[in-house]
């Protein structure tokens, strides 16, 4: 994660749902390590996601 925010690389990124796993495109723009959650930032806006939600992260080439 923190090499795709330091080289603005898209991610494909796996987490955890209430409704079932989701797999959501975008950047992580920023890494809050205090309160364990990431800024991702995608086509439908903004969203702030914990550690514990993410199940996998991809870089996209």
């Amino acid at each position: 994660m923190a090499e795709a925010l330091l080289s603005h690389q898209f991610v494909l990124m796996k987490i955890y749902n209430e409704t079932g796993d989701q797999q959501i495109n975008g950047l992580i723009t920023k890494i809050d390590q205090e309160i364990r959650r990431i800024k991702f930032s995608h086509e439908n806006g903004i969203d702030w996601i914990l550690f514990d939600d993410i199940l996998s992260v991809e870089l996209m080439v």
